[in-house]
């Protein structure tokens, strides 16, 4: 992978070289939120290769703060993530559930103990942001004294900015539909009418489609 590329051009050059990046103008995929998007990225698919999933782990381990105590993974999808990370950067790991386990001694945090610790939460893919942020309350309710969520991806809506605002949480992601759009625009990847839907859809992700 090219070293003259930035941080956030390597991580959307890694979901598209394992072509991660759907697009499906005439049947829209459904957003855990509703969402109706032409354009999907399935950052689940990236496990399977191993330079490219090294690629979005190097990329991680260079944006997270060195001092933080504990790697938080998001069920599901950020849980394979977050041990990589606290692996390559011998950290404890944990991970939140969506909700209390209904047996055993009911849990919802597993893993290293966060109370009072500096934690960075990992997520995949980052939309309007609900997924990750039932996390985010739990850990603040377990008094972690410092927290951040970290993705590979986000769809920049500003509903995410508005739903992390509410609790008081900084979130950012390793890239972005931006970069990822004027990428596939440089590639035989996506038509000029797909990427000119697709810019369309991302001013306006509430409404498009309907």
């Amino acid at each position: 992978m090219s070293n003259n590329l930035s941080l956030e051009e390597k991580v959307a050059k890694a979901l598209f070289d394992v072509k991660a990046v759907k697009i499906n103008v005439n049947e829209p995929f459904t957003f855990a939120s509703g969402i109706k998007s032409p354009i999907y990225c399935d950052n689940r698919f990236v496990l399977g290769f191993a330079e490219e999933r090294d690629a979005i782990v190097e990329g991680f381990v260079e944006a997270i703060d060195k001092d933080v105590d504990v790697i938080v993974g998001v069920a599901t999808a950020g849980i394979p993530w977050a041990a990589f990370i606290a692996d390559r950067m011998q950290k404890p790991l944990a991970y939140v559930r969506n909700k209390p386990k209904d047996h055993g001694a009911g849990k919802q945090i597993e893993g290293a103990e966060v109370q009072g610790k500096k934690v960075v939460v990992i997520e995949d893919l980052i939309t309007t942001g609900k997924s990750s942020l039932i996390a985010v309350d739990v850990l603040q309710k377990e008094g972690v004294s410092d927290m951040e969520v970290k993705s590979i991806f986000t769809y920049g809506f500003a509903s995410a900015k508005e739903n992390y605002d509410k609790f008081n949480c900084k979130f950012s992601s390793l890239s972005n539909f931006d970069v990822l759009i004027n990428l596939l625009a440089n590639t035989d990847y996506l038509s000029d009418e797909e990427a000119k839907i697709a810019l369309e859809w991302s001013k306006s992700p509430e409404t498009w489609g309907r």
